[in-house]
C-alpha cells in the first residue's frame, strides 16, 4: 500500500509539471513562468527527467527556469509577450533595460528575421554580446576540451559529451554552430560550471581555456 502511494505521488507530481508545461498558451507568460518553475522544484527531479516528461530539450526547460528566476520588474515586462523558445536564454541573462529594447524589437520586426538574431542585437546595443553569442564564438577547441573535462569528472551522459566533441567538429569545419547547437552547449558547459569541471586557476594545466570558457559563460 505505501509503495503504492508513492507511485501515484509520484506520479502527480509529473503530471502537475506537465500541466504547467501545457499552461504556456493559456497564461500570461510570467505566471506561465512562475508555475513552471514551482512545478519543478515541487517535483523534485533533476532537469533531465524533466525534460524527458516534458518531451522537451534539457536547455529549453533550462532557459524557461532561467526565465523565472528574473526579478520582478524583468518578469513584469514579460506579462503581455510570447517570446519564442530561441531567445529564452538570451532573455534571461539580459539586464532589465536590455529585456525591453529586446521585446520592442521583436514586435516591430518583421517575419523574416530569425527572433534570436533580432534579440540578441537588441541586447548587444544595450548591453555588449550576450552570453549566447559569445559562447557561439568560443574557438572549437573549447567544445572538445568541455567534452574530455566532462568524462575526467564523471559529468553529463554519454550523449551530452559526444555532444560536445561533435561541436568541436562542426566548428572546426563549418566555422559556426547553429542557434539550437549554441543553446545546447551553452547548457552543457553552464553544467559543467556548475560541477566544479571548469573553474577558475584551474590547476589541471588548462588555465587559459577554461578561464576562456567561464568569461563567455559571464562567470566571474
Amino acid at each position: 500500500m505505501a509503495s503504492e502511494l508513492e507511485e501515484n505521488q509520484f506520479e502527480d507530481k509529473f503530471t502537475k509539471l506537465i500541466n504547467a508545461w501545457e499552461n504556456l498558451e493559456m497564461l500570461p507568460f510570467d505566471q506561465w513562468l512562475t508555475g513552471l518553475s514551482e512545478a519543478f522544484s515541487s517535483a523534485g527531479i533533476n532537469l533531465k527527467i524533466g525534460a524527458v516528461a516534458l518531451n522537451v530539450r534539457p536547455a529549453e526547460l533550462q532557459a524557461a527556469l532561467n526565465l523565472a528566476s528574473l526579478d520582478d520588474e524583468s518578469l513584469q515586462l514579460l506579462a503581455g509577450q510570447n517570446p519564442p523558445p530561441t531567445t529564452w536564454f538570451s532573455l534571461a541573462s539580459a539586464s532589465t533595460g536590455a529585456i525591453k529594447a529586446a521585446l520592442e524589437a521583436l514586435s516591430s520586426t518583421g517575419s523574416k528575421h530569425a527572433p534570436s538574431s533580432v534579440v540578441e542585437a537588441a541586447i548587444r546595443n544595450i548591453s555588449g554580446p550576450s552570453v549566447t553569442e559569445k559562447v557561439a564564438g568560443l574557438p572549437s577547441e573549447a567544445f572538445g576540451h568541455a567534452a574530455k573535462k566532462a568524462e575526467a569528472f564523471q559529468l553529463l551522459t554519454e550523449k551530452s559529451r559526444k555532444a560536445l566533441s561533435g561541436f568541436q567538429r562542426t566548428k572546426r569545419t563549418s566555422g559556426s554552430l547553429s542557434g539550437a547547437q549554441v543553446a545546447y552547449a551553452r547548457d552543457l558547459l553552464q553544467q559543467l560550471v556548475d560541477g566544479g569541471a571548469i573553474t577558475r586557476n584551474s590547476k589541471d594545466g588548462d588555465k587559459e581555456i577554461c578561464d576562456e570558457i567561464l568569461d563567455a559563460l559571464d562567470e566571474v
